[in-house]
């Protein structure tokens, strides 16, 4: 049991291992979480909601950059991708809502807002890759 609980409490953590080395999203959430209050289920999640903000200013500002950048019939098709994302993420943040609603315990409200911070963060990567392919022959 205790073993589990562990590994519970890891995940949230582990989950942004992902994230580029020189991240300052990520550089930001680590301190964040290695603060004092950080350790706090409070700490934890405000770390993890500040984090998602942060991320999806960057996801709507590589979309934003994108859409100038892309010829109409590519960006259409973008526009239509990040709408079926938006979709998706919100259903996936209910179905998740809907899981942890089902357990009791307090640490599952940080590893909820790391798994919402989680599938923003990997959005707005992507569209920061896709932007960068844009900039090749600039």
């Amino acid at each position: 049991m205790k073993l589990s609980v562990l590994f519970l409490l890891a995940l949230p953590t582990a989950t942004w291992a992902a994230a580029p080395a020189d991240d300052a999203t990520q550089r930001s959430l680590d301190a964040c979480l290695a603060a004092p209050g950080g350790a706090s289920t409070a700490g934890q999640t405000q770390c993890e909601v500040t984090a998602q903000q942060s991320y999806d200013r960057r996801m709507n500002r590589a979309y934003t950059q994108l859409m100038r950048k892309l010829p109409p019939a590519a960006a259409a098709r973008l526009r239509a991708a990040q709408r079926a994302w938006i979709a998706f993420r919100d259903a996936d943040e209910a179905a998740r809502s809907a899981l942890y609603e089902t357990r009791q315990g307090t640490m599952y409200v940080p590893m909820q807002a790391a798994a919402s911070a989680r599938i923003v963060c990997d959005r707005a990567l992507e569209l920061e890759g896709l932007l960068q392919v844009m900039t090749i022959d600039d």
